[in-house]
Order: C-alpha cells, then sequence, then structure tokens
C-alpha cells in the first residue's frame, strides 16, 4: 500500500515537472518568436490606450511587432488627426503604456503634442514641392532622380537652426507657431527658419566654386519661387565616377549656409557648368 502511494506521488510530480517543461519551452518559444494572438491583443490594447488619452478620436493601427520577449510595439494613428500617431507597448500581456524611456517624455508628447509630427510631415511636403520646382529649373543638375534602383529628391527640415540651444527654443516655439495638422504653405517658412538640402550631379569632378555656383541659383530660383529657406546645403557628385566609392571621394559640399551669406548667383542656369 505504502509503496503504491509513493508510485502515485511519483507519477503526480513526473506529471508537473513534464508540464512545467512544456510550460517552459513554449514561454522560451514566445518570447524568441512570438505567437499570433499577442500582437492580436497588444493591437487590441494601443487602440483603448491611444483613445483614452485622445477622448473623442478614433484610432487604428499601423503597424505592429511580433510579440516576441513577451512585448510588442504597436504604432496608432488618429482617424481625425493626420499628425497624432505614436507608439505604444504592451508588455505581458497587460501593461500598457507609452512611457517607454526614462528620463523622456511619454510618446505621445515626445510625438503628436511636441509638433515633431507635424513638423516632418511639412518637410515631406515642402519636399515635393521642392523638388517640382528644381526638376523644372535647375534640370541639368538632376537634383531629382527616380528611376530603377536610383532616387534621390530634396530634403526639408522645418523649424531649424544650427545652433543647439535655439534649436531647443524654437522647438518649444513650433507648436504655437504652427498648429497640428497645418498644411503646407510658403508662408510658414516666413514663421520658422527652414532647410533645403540638395544633391546634384556635375559633369566632371566638383570644386568648391562649383558648389557655390550652384548655391547661389537654387537660392536663386527657390526665392523667385516664393520659398525663402533660412539654411541651404548642396552636395555635388561626379557624373564621372567609375563606382560609389570614387564618387564619395569626388564629391564636393558646401555644408550648411545661411541665406543671408549666400551671394546672387554669378551664372544663369543655362550657361552653369
Amino acid at each position: 500500500m505504502k509503496q503504491t502511494t509513493n508510485n502515485k506521488g511519483k507519477r503526480i510530480a513526473a506529471g508537473i515537472a513534464g508540464g512545467a517543461l512544456v510550460l517552459g519551452l513554449l514561454l522560451t518559444a514566445d518570447a524568441i518568436y512570438g505567437d499570433p494572438l499577442s500582437p492580436v491583443w497588444a493591437e487590441h490594447c494601443a487602440v483603448k490606450y491611444a483613445e483614452s488619452l485622445y477622448p473623442g478620436q478614433t484610432f487604428r493601427v499601423l503597424q505592429s511587432g511580433t510579440g516576441s520577449l513577451f512585448g510588442c510595439l504597436t504604432f496608432v494613428q488618429s482617424e481625425q488627426s493626420e499628425d497624432t500617431w505614436f507608439d505604444v507597448q504592451t508588455d505581458f500581456w497587460f501593461w500598457t503604456t507609452d512611457e517607454r524611456f526614462e528620463g523622456e517624455p511619454p510618446r505621445h508628447e515626445f510625438y503628436v503634442e511636441s509638433g515633431m509630427n507635424t513638423c516632418m510631415r511639412l518637410g515631406r511636403e515642402a519636399s515635393e514641392e521642392v523638388d517640382a520646382v528644381l526638376e523644372q529649373e535647375l534640370p541639368q543638375y538632376q537634383f531629382v532622380i527616380s528611376t530603377g534602383d536610383s532616387e534621390r529628391g530634396s530634403f526639408v527640415d522645418i523649424c531649424y537652426s544650427p545652433d543647439e540651444a535655439e534649436a531647443k527654443q524654437l522647438a518649444k516655439q513650433f507648436p504655437e507657431l504652427v498648429p497640428l495638422d497645418t498644411p503646407f504653405s510658403k508662408e510658414i517658412l516666413a514663421k520658422v527658419p527652414s532647410y533645403l538640402s540638395v544633391t546634384g550631379t556635375w559633369p566632371i569632378t566638383p570644386t568648391k566654386a562649383d558648389v557655390d555656383t550652384v548655391l547661389a541659383q537654387v537660392k536663386q530660383v527657390m526665392e523667385a519661387n516664393g520659398y525663402r529657406f533660412a539654411w541651404y546645403k548642396v552636395t555635388l557628385t561626379d557624373a564621372t565616377a567609375p563606382d560609389y566609392q570614387t564618387g564619395l571621394e569626388r564629391l564636393a559640399e558646401s555644408g550648411d549656409v545661411a541665406a543671408a551669406d549666400i551671394p546672387a548667383a554669378v551664372a544663369t542656369p543655362e550657361t552653369a557648368g
């Protein structure tokens, strides 16, 4: 009778140990590879969390992770506000927050309330307009390329300063100067200093003088079309470079130059280069 009891106890212990082993393996696999249910639950939690932060708005999922390491990162987007999107983290299925990094504000403050999302979107919209002007006015420099594997266009940074202290001050003022979801217009460039960077092609190895010539032309064309950037940067590549590495060695850059320091264009677009 005693031996039977001992055998039964051993079987129960073995069953518990086996179950624990299986559970451990499942949890390990879930931590490494994720599972199909956790992201779905995390998306639900992220949407509810975002809607609690912004009452009256409905949110949808932009993108979510796999749920590995018992956590899932989900990007959510407001249906009512283009600039209201941010990321939310759900850990261990029940803890949902956008306070992800110690010493930093919550992600909705970092991206939305600070105006960062607005700033980035305005930069993209401005870049599209600038690209159209450059293609029309200065096509010989190939500032805009979109063929096959090659794609290039202008970069616009709305609310820019090379001085760190001034940049922080501008960032604080930006949400008041340019409210959330404001569409791009040329008038914004008069409200906040902005930066234009373009990369073009030169028929031979470019020199500093060549860069200065093109820099002056770019500023002239931009201002003639109503775009008054506070800062410019021009990079020229060598059209004859046989490979990528050689191209890097031969390119010439202006660096960041204040618009006030750029002289009037000394060559017309038709005769330059």
